[in-house]
């Protein structure tokens, strides 16, 4: 069960414009101890939250906040940054633009958010009017614009220059040519399709064509049957979990298993339990470390999600995990920025870092020069034949970008 739980932003009296002319990295402290940055108390630090709530996008990022919660709940037992605790309001943005750009101005200029999390496929609603401001931004990169402005930070790059990781990868399984499965998404999440299928041709993997398909209103045997005729021996799913699982039912049942299926997303322990062997072989690149690797980070990621996202049954899943870990740069941000953070003191200080791993989350990436560059380095899990469990298949694979 989802928890709505909005927390109310305390007023603030001075804006980052007052602070900025201060000419201070760090916000001066006001009459009452509280610091010249909106979203800034004396024992507080008041953030936002945009993710699509709704629309048509929102099932396989309903899980966004939980990841939130449990960052926070956790820097929050230890006293939160320099003694200020972090608090949200969140808004839906029903992964559209349009929706985007207004849940972002009501929380930058009516909730007076000191920055914002945007775990959405939607942020380049926002995007120009954030930067204008000078608003910290951490998210989900899933398009272009997360590449363009300095203000708005990921660990992850999707759409930088194509890599041959994936082709790689599926080289290395026997495929060798693939067909991409997809719905109707948006031109953000259509172009992680475009950059796989150069991924798999860099490697020596022919493309076999796209083919659509949108449960309830397409015949999944039909779906199945245009597959068949593209040839392809491998699968490259961007779809939800669901219609994935339907096409390979009618694959299997018409004897034309594919010997590779690479799906985008579907890393959770949970669908296992709906689907089983349904499942079984699927593959999932990560760009972070596997759950089954297990060690201190992951140890401290599932303690964190039992004890503040209680909603989610079962932690193990990669969209808590993504938000578990946008929050944690945020929290980054906050600590580079000082005593007294302002804005332009927390994009100054997390564009600066190096070295950031996410407490061993993630192989360490250099924020301060890979910006929009896209991850070249993954491991691959892989569901069993039972449906029970994903097994790690690759620990870290590292590939290059795709230049020509």
């Amino acid at each position: 069960m989802r928890r709505h739980v909005q927390l109310r932003l305390a007023t603030v009296a001075l804006t980052l414009t007052a602070a900025t002319a201060t000419g201070c990295a760090s916000g001066a402290a006001g009459a009452a101890g509280d610091c010249d940055a909106p979203g800034v108390t004396k024992n507080a630090i008041h953030i936002g939250v945009v993710y699509p709530d709704t629309g048509a996008v929102s099932g396989p990022l309903q899980a966004a906040r939980a990841g939130i919660d449990a960052r926070l709940g956790a820097i929050n037992a230890k006293g939160g940054v320099n003694g200020r605790k972090i608090f949200y309001d969140w808004r839906d943005d029903q992964g559209t633009p349009a929706a985007n750009a207004i849940a972002a101005r009501d929380l930058i200029e009516h909730q007076q958010v000191f920055g914002l999390i945007e775990s959405t496929i939607a942020a380049s609603g926002s995007a120009q009017y954030l930067n204008d401001q000078s608003v910290p931004v951490t998210g989900l990169a899933a398009e272009g614009i997360w590449s363009k402005y300095r203000n708005m930070f990921s660990f992850s790059y999707t759409t930088g220059a194509p890599v041959d990781t994936y082709g790689t990868f599926v080289k290395s399984r026997g495929g060798s040519r693939s067909v991409l499965l997809q719905t109707a998404l948006s031109g953000g999440v259509n172009d992680v399709g475009t950059k796989l299928v150069q991924s798999m041709t860099a490697a020596g993997v022919s493309d076999g064509g796209t083919v659509s398909y949108t449960p309830g209103a397409d015949n999944p045997a039909a779906v199945a049957q245009r597959v068949v005729d593209s040839g392809a021996d491998t699968l490259l799913a961007i779809t939800d979990t669901d219609a994935l699982v339907q096409v390979l039912a009618q694959l299997r049942a018409a004897g034309h298993a594919p010997k590779v299926v690479m799906a985008v997303n579907g890393y959770d322990a949970g669908l296992l339990k709906r689907y089983g062997a349904g499942m079984a072989g699927v593959t999932v690149p990560l760009f972070y470390r596997p759950f089954e690797s297990g060690g201190p980070a992951i140890a401290a990621y599932v303690d964190a999600m039992n004890r503040y996202a209680p909603q989610i049954d079962q932690p193990q899943q990669d969209i808590p995990l993504m938000s578990y870990i946008q929050t944690d740069m945020f929290v980054r941000g906050l600590e580079e920025a000082g005593d007294c953070p302002t804005r332009q003191g927390f994009i100054d200080g997390l564009r600066a870092v190096t070295n950031y791993d996410a407490e061993g989350l993630i192989q360490p990436i250099d924020i301060a020069h890979g910006q929009g560059r896209q991850t070249t380095c993954y491991a691959f899990v892989q569901v069993n034949d039972a449906g029970t469990a994903f097994d790690v298949v690759k620990e870290q694979l590292c590939g290059k970008e795709i230049t020509s």
